[in-house]
C-alpha cells in the first residue's frame, strides 16, 4: 500500500553529524550538513533513498534508514521496507517535523587500519521532514491509466501521436545552449532500449537538462524506473523496465508533452557535484587553472546549467579528485611516503607529526643533496620565511633557503604545517638543527616576530647570528608610527632605515638616523630600541655578505603557487621534482664555466679592479696600508682579509682598495676571494642528486599488520576568499616594494580619507550651527 500524506513533506536531511549516548541512556545527534528533500504522493522507501542519495551525492547501496520512535530517544528503530517506512511516517504524520537517520552498512568484515580513537561512525545523515502548506485535491496528481501497463515485459505505446516540441508553449526568454543540443535525442521514446538501468538514468538527467525541465521519481527500482516531471499537474512521464530473461532496459510508456514552462527552470536540479565534476574533468585536465566563475560561465553557456562560485568551487575539486587523487587520502599516505622519500635518498629526513587525535600537524622534509650542498658549498647564511597555501586544508610552507656561490637560491629545507605559530617554527628550527649539528656558526636571516627571537638562540645557542629581514623592520616601523606623517615624509624615513642599515661604518649609521630624528623622534626612538645590533651593519657580529632581506626563496614561491592544490604528497613530490631539476640544471650550467670564479661574482670583482687606477697606495704599517680613492682614506690589513670600508668583509671579494695593494705586491685579487664564490665550491653545492620516488598510492583497502598510523586531515577550514600567495621577484627588497601611498585630505591634511569623507570640516560647520 502506498504513502498518501495528508500534506506535502519536505525532508530536511543532516549529513555527516555524530551521536552521543549519555549516561541514562538517551541518545542524541549533533554536527553536519543539511539538505532539503521532498516527500512526494505514493513515495516508496526506495523512491526516498534514491531522492535522498542523489541530493547528498551518494548511493543507494548500502544505505541503511533509522529513526527514534516519538518520546523514546534511547532505541533507534531500522526501516527495511515499504511497510516500516508507512509505518514511520504515520507515527509522525501530526508532528511538524520528525528526524530519520541515514547510515552507510558496513563493509564485510575485514582487518582495519589502525584509526583515530575518538568514536567516528558512518556515513550519518539526519532527515526532518516538514510540513508547510496544505496542498488540496487539486494538487495531488493521479496515476495515469497507462502504469496498468508498467510491470509488463511487452512495450505498450501510447495512443496518442508524440508532438515534434515537447513544449507547446513558446518559449523565448533563454537560447538553446550550445553543448546541449547534443542530448536533445537522448530519449526518443517508447521502445528505446538501454544496456542499463543506469544508462538509462544517465540519458534522463542529460535529456531534461538539454529540454530545461526538471524531475522526480515515483519509481527507483532494481527492476524499473517511472519519473514524471516535477512541475505540478504537468502530464509529461516516462517508464522503463528490465527485459525478462536479460540486462536488457526498455522504455515501456512515455508521455512527452510538457504543459509546463520547462524552459524556464533551471536545468541544474539533478547536476550533483559528482556529475559536474566528470563533466568538467577533461577541461579542468587541459586547463588545471582554470578559474571556478569560468567554470560556471562555461556550463550556463553550453549546458544551460547555472551554478554559484562554491558550486563551481567544489566541482573542479572532485574533477581534481579525480585526475589527481583524494586529497584525504593523501594524509594517510603520509607515513608511507615518508618512508620511501628517506628510502630512495639516503641521508634524506621526512618526518611528520600528528595531534592526539591523528589529525595532521606538520611535515618537515630535507633531502641530502640538499643538505649536503648546503654543508659543503653554499655560505653558511640562511633565510627563514614562509608563505601560505591555497589548498584544500590550507596550511603554511615554511623555508629554509641558502644562497650559493652565484648568489642564485638554494633550497635545503622545508616544512608544511597546520599553522604558522611559534611552537611550529621551533619544531621546524629543532629538527634542522640535527642536521647542521657541528658544521659551525650559520647566519640567519628572518623575521625577528613569529617565536624566532627566542627559538633561535635557544635552540642554535651561541652557533648562530640573527639577522632582521630588513623588509620586515621596515615595514613594522611603517605600522607602528602612530603620526600624521605624508606619503613622502614615510619614504624618506624608511630610505634613511635601509641606508643606515647598509652603511658599514659607526659615523654613517648615526648620520642616517639623525635625519630620521629630524622628521620624527617617535621613529628615531623606535629605531635605536629595534635592536641595531641584528641588522645594521655598523654593529652586526656574524657574516651575511650584504643579504638583508629574507624573501630568497622566490624559487619555492613560485613552485608552491603551481602545486598547492595538489593532494599533500604530490604537492610535496612535485617541489622535489622541481628540486631535482634546478639541481641538475646548476650542474651542467656550471661544468661549462671557464673561469675561477662564478659568473656574477666574476662580474663584480671585475668592477672593483676597473677602480684600481683612481686607488693610491699611500703608506704602510706592516701587513696595513693606508690608501686613498676619491678623497677618503682607508687602511686595508692584507694578512686579516679586512678593510675599513667593510666590503671585503660583507661580499667576500676584496675591493678595490685591497686590489690596489695586492697588485703592488704582486698577488691575485683571486687568490683573496672567499671560498664560497669559486667555481669548485659550486659545483660541490650541486654534486649529489635528489632520486624519484615510487608511486606512493596504495589501496586504502590493504591490510595493515604493523599498526601504521592513519593520519586524517587537519580541521582547518577553507576561509572565505581566496588566499593570497606571494609573488616575490629574484633580488633585494627596496622600500617601494611595500610603502604605499596614503590618502592624505585636502582640507585637514590628514591621512587615511580624503576631503569628501573629512569628518573634521563636518565637526567645524556643525559646531558654527549651534553656536
Amino acid at each position: 500500500m502506498a504513502i498518501v500524506p495528508s500534506k506535502k513533506m519536505i525532508a530536511i536531511c543532516h549529513y555527516g553529524g555524530e551521536f552521543e549516548t549519555y549516561e541514562d541512556g538517551l541518545m542524541s545527534y549533533s554536527g553536519g550538513e543539511a539538505y532539503a528533500v521532498d516527500l512526494e504522493v505514493d513515495m516508496q522507501l526506495s523512491g526516498f533513498k534514491q531522492e535522498v542519495a542523489e541530493t547528498i551525492d551518494s548511493s543507494v547501496d548500502g544505505m541503511l534508514v533509522k529513526y527514534f520512535l516519538p518520546g523514546n530517544k534511547k532505541n533507534l528503530i531500522t526501516v527495511s521496507k515499504d511497510k516500516d517506512f508507512h509505518r514511520m511516517v504515520n507515527y509522525y504524520k501530526e508532528s511538524d517535523q520528525f528526524e530519520v537517520f541515514i547510515l552507510k552498512e558496513s563493509p564485510p568484515a575485514k582487518k582495519k587500519p589502525v584509526r583515530r580513537p575518538q568514536k567516528r561512525p558512518a556515513e550519518t545523515q539526519v532527515v526532518a521532514v516538514l510540513p508547510p502548506a496544505d496542498l488540496g485535491p487539486a494538487n495531488v496528481i493521479p496515476l495515469n491509466e497507462v502504469m496498468d501497463n508498467e510491470t509488463a515485459n511487452s512495450i505498450t505505446p501510447i495512443p496518442d501521436p508524440v508532438p515534434i516540441d515537447p513544449f507547446p508553449m513558446p518559449i523565448t526568454s533563454h537560447e538553446q545552449p550550445i553543448a546541449a543540443k547534443q542530448w536533445e535525442n537522448l530519449i526518443t521514446g517508447v521502445g528505446q532500449r538501454f544496456h542499463s538501468l543506469a544508462e538509462f538514468r544517465e540519458a534522463l538527467r542529460k535529456y531534461s537538462i538539454a529540454h530545461g525541465f526538471n524531475y522526480m521519481y515515483k519509481k527507483n527500482e532494481n527492476q524499473r524506473v517511472t519519473v514524471k516531471c516535477k512541475s505540478d499537474n504537468c502530464p509529461w512521464r516516462i517508464h522503463a523496465s528490465r527485459l525478462s530473461t536479460t540486462q536488457l532496459v526498455c522504455i515501456k510508456t512515455m508521455r512527452p508533452t510538457h504543459t509546463c514552462q520547462g524552459g524556464l527552470i533551471k536545468p541544474a536540479f539533478r547536476a550533483t557535484r559528482s556529475w559536474v565534476g566528470n563533466l568538467i574533468k577533461e577541461k579542468v585536465k587541459d586547463s588545471p587553472k582554470i578559474k571556478p566563475k569560468d567554470i560556471a560561465n562555461d556550463l550556463k553557456r553550453d549546458y544551460g546549467i547555472e551554478l554559484n562560485y562554491s558550486q563551481a568551487r567544489r566541482a573542479k575539486e572532485y574533477a581534481r579528485e579525480q585526475l589527481l587523487g583524494s586529497y584525504k587520502d593523501a594524509y594517510s599516505e603520509l607515513p608511507y611516503f615518508c618512508e620511501k622519500i628517506m628510502e630512495t635518498n639516503p641521508g634524506s629526513l621526512a618526518k611528520f607529526s600528528t595531534h592526539e587525535d591523528l589529525s595532521f600537524h606538520r611535515l618537515f622534509v630535507c633531502f641530502h643533496a640538499s643538505i649536503s650542498g648546503f654543508i659543503q658549498g653554499c655560505r653558511p647564511l640562511l633565510f627563514l620565511d614562509s608563505t601560505p597555501l591555497n589548498s584544500r586544508y590550507q596550511g603554511m610552507l615554511l623555508t629554509a633557503t641558502a644562497a650559493d656561490g652565484n648568489d642564485g637560491a638554494f633550497p635545503v629545507a622545508f616544512a608544511v604545517v597546520d599553522e604558522e605559530t611559534d611552537e611550529n617554527w621551533h619544531w621546524f628550527l629543532s629538527e634542522f638543527k640535527n642536521l647542521v649539528l657541528g658544521h659551525g656558526p650559520i647566519t640567519f636571516v628572518a623575521d625577528f616576530q613569529k617565536g624566532l627571537r627566542e627559538s633561535l638562540p635557544d635552540i642554535f645557542g651561541r652557533e648562530c647570528y640573527h639577522a632582521y629581514c630588513l623588509g620586515y623592520l621596515a615595514e613594522k616601523l611603517n605600522k607602528d608610527l602612530t603620526g600624521h606623517f605624508s606619503h613622502d615624509a614615510r619614504r624618506l624615513m624608511v630610505e634613511d632605515l635601509y641606508a643606515a642599515a647598509h652603511e658599514p661604518k659607526l659615523e654613517g649609521f648615526k648620520k642616517y638616523t639623525e635625519d630620521i630624528k629630524a622628521i620624527s623622534p617617535e621613529a628615531y626612538n623606535w629605531i635605536i630600541g629595534s635592536e641595531p645590533d641584528h641588522w645594521a651593519n655598523a654593529f652586526f657580529g656574524g657574516l651575511r655578505y650584504n643579504h638583508m632581506t629574507s624573501n630568497f626563496g622566490h624559487y619555492f614561491y613560485s613552485w608552491v603557487s603551481e602545486a598547492n592544490e595538489l593532494p599533500i604528497t604530490q604537492m610535496i613530490d612535485e617541489l622535489r621534482s622541481k628540486l631535482m631539476q634546478l639541481i641538475y640544471a646548476r650542474r651542467v650550467e656550471s661544468s661549462q664555466w671557464l673561469t675561477r670564479l662564478t659568473p656574477s661574482m666574476e662580474e663584480k670583482l671585475k668592477t672593483e679592479i676597473l677602480k684600481v687606477s683612481s686607488v693610491q697606495v699611500l703608506r704602510t704599517h706592516g701587513s696595513k696600508f693606508e690608501v686613498q680613492f676619491g678623497g677618503i682614506n682607508d687602511i686595508v690589513d692584507i694578512e686579516n682579509w679586512d678593510c675599513s670600508c667593510k666590503v671585503w668583509l660583507l661580499t667576500g671579494l676584496p675591493c678595490c682598495h685591497a686590489i690596489a695593494v695586492l697588485e703592488n705586491y704582486g698577488r691575485s685579487p683571486y687568490d683573496h676571494c672567499s671560498r664560497f664564490v669559486h667555481v669548485e665550491m659550486y659545483q660541490l653545492a650541486y654534486a649529489d642528486s635528489i632520486n624519484p620516488i615510487p608511486n606512493i598510492e596504495r589501496s586504502m583497502d590493504i591490510e595493515l599488520d604493523d599498526g601504521t598510523i592513519l593520519v586524517t586531515p587537519p580541521p582547518t577550514a577553507r576561509t572565505p576568499g581566496r588566499t593570497k600567495i606571494r609573488k616575490v621577484a629574484p633580488g633585494q627588497v627596496g622600500p617601494a616594494d611595500f610603502l604605499k601611498r596614503q590618502l592624505q585630505c585636502g582640507k585637514c591634511k590628514g591621512l587615511g580619507h580624503n576631503k569628501r569623507s573629512c569628518k573634521g570640516s563636518r565637526a567645524v560647520c556643525n559646531d558654527f550651527l549651534k553656536g
